[in-house]
């Protein structure tokens, strides 16, 4: 038997010299034939630009691909730029680790670039990816650090593990991507100087680390069918001071956000139902508001967050595991509700007004003092006429149940949803209250949240 295997072994290699030593050659390039088809499988030239031929030997090039030695032969220390001819679908690994390639051209018809295909390309600037890509390989173009932007095609369906992790992306925008099927783990892992990312609208989970350790990122557009944040998704996001999680959520799994050390608050969504220990070591975070849809709560949760309190209801499975593991919380029923409200970055609790937003045509409705209260105007009622003001600084603001129109400084505001008795609560349209007072208001349909800023 191990005769028998040494001589396999032995046949195989004589084989795989065999492929080199017989290949065919054209100018500087080695090929073989297959069929109708050519597979270059050697580059012999000294150009810095690199234009690969569409045919050899009479017919099409369809594949470039690694010598049998698996070596990179686009790595000679030499080459800038390399263009790919539209007759191959496949990019393979000839590039990886090379220190001075800087432009790839890459045509439509392309369907994939596989693994490692450009890894370690330092120098590496300018992609642009073929509209007709589908799939991008395990590590692609991971340790790429001059890449800082690249373009998502639609038609993209796959994308494998750590495919841009160490890269120098700044700015993500797969919000075109809506055919994406799979979407593997820690995609974006170590790009550090990523600052801002959009999502597809259809997005489902966001994988484990798929953006951890990106520590200058600050902005993140979470699609609202989005159900499912990842182990470590967020992990060590040390400029995230703040997200929107979409109202879609149920899990947030372990680790999803630790170390995050400039995050300060977090909604947890209405409908959300397991949170496992997602928030350790958030050393500025003050507030997790938790529903009481959530059946799972893991007792770690604020482990290495000193400052962090849980606001809950009384009843809720969060106050149970709370109790009996000595983690600050306080009670707030306003947690359960839909629709939040943040002024200045910061959620308006509204416990002690009794009565959640609303909405109502297509309008928020709060209750009558929150958003008054909140921007610190004096609030007067007159209850024989139906009619509140409110007043900070130089402006005066009237507002009268049932009217279509409110009042600024005397002036006439018409408002498309007016001020109403929701049961025994006096509720008024957020927007046009907040913007009365000169402040930007934005609505969130990701988290269904308003948006208050002066």
């Amino acid at each position: 038997m191990k005769k028998l295997v040494v001589g396999m072994i032995f046949m195989l290699s004589i084989l795989c010299m065999s492929v080199t030593a017989f290949a065919l050659t054209e100018g500087d390039w080695e090929y073989q034939l297959m069929e109708n088809q050519a597979v270059i499988t050697q580059y012999t030239g000294k150009d810095e630009n690199v234009v690969i031929p569409d045919m050899i030997g009479g017919v099409p090039v369809t594949a470039v691909t690694c010598d049998n030695n698996g070596d990179n032969y686009f790595n000679n220390g030499i080459i800038k730029s390399v263009t790919f001819p539209s007759t191959v679908k496949t990019i393979n690994r000839m590039c990886y680790n090379s220190k001075t390639l800087e432009t790839v051209v890459l045509p439509e018809g392309v369907e994939e670039i596989a693994e490692i295909a450009f890894s370690g390309c330092e120098n590496l600037k300018n992609v642009t990816l073929p509209s007709t890509l589908k799939k991008m390989g395990s590590f692609a173009f991971s340790g790429c650090s001059s890449l800082t932007s690249i373009n998502f095609p639609a038609a993209l369906e796959t994308m494998d593990s750590g495919v841009f992790s160490k890269s120098g992306l700044a700015s993500v925008d797969m919000s075109a991507c809506t055919n994406l099927k799979k979407i593997d783990s820690a995609i974006f892992r170590y790009c550090t100087e990523l600052k801002t990312v959009s999502l597809p609208n259809n997005f489902t989970n966001i994988t484990n680390f798929m953006f951890g350790d990106c520590t200058a990122l600050t902005d993140i557009d979470i699609s609202r069918t989005v159900t499912s944040i990842g182990m470590e998704a967020f992990y060590g996001c040390t400029s995230l001071d703040s997200v929107v999680l979409p109202a879609s959520l149920k899990d947030v799994e372990q680790n999803a956000f630790s170390e995050c050390t400039s995050l300060e608050e977090v909604i947890i969504p209405y409908g959300t139902e397991n949170i496992e220990s997602s928030f350790q070591n958030c050393t500025s975070l003050k507030g997790v508001y938790v529903p009481d849809t959530v059946i799972y709560f893991g007792i770690n949760i604020l482990k290495g967050s000193p400052n962090a309190i849980i606001y809950c209801t009384s009843d809720s499975k969060a106050a149970e595991v709370c109790k009996k593991n000595t983690i600050s919380y306080l009670t707030d029923s306003s947690v359960n509700t839909p629709v939040n409200v943040l002024y200045n970055g910061k959620r308006i609790s509204f416990d002690k007004y009794g009565k959640n937003p609303e909405i109502l045509e297509g309008r928020t409705l709060v209750p009558l003092r929150s958003i008054f209260e909140a921007m610190n105007a004096e609030v007067d009622w007159d209850g024989a006429t139906s009619t509140v003001t409110a007043t900070r600084d130089d402006v005066s603001i009237q507002i009268c149940i049932g009217a279509s129109e409110m009042y600024k400084n005397g002036t006439t505001i018409p408002v498309d949803v007016p001020a109403q008795l929701v049961g025994d609560y006096t509720m008024v349209p957020v927007r046009f209250i907040a913007e009365a007072f000169d402040a930007a208001v934005e609505w969130n349909g990701n988290g269904d949240v308003v948006l208050i800023s002066e």
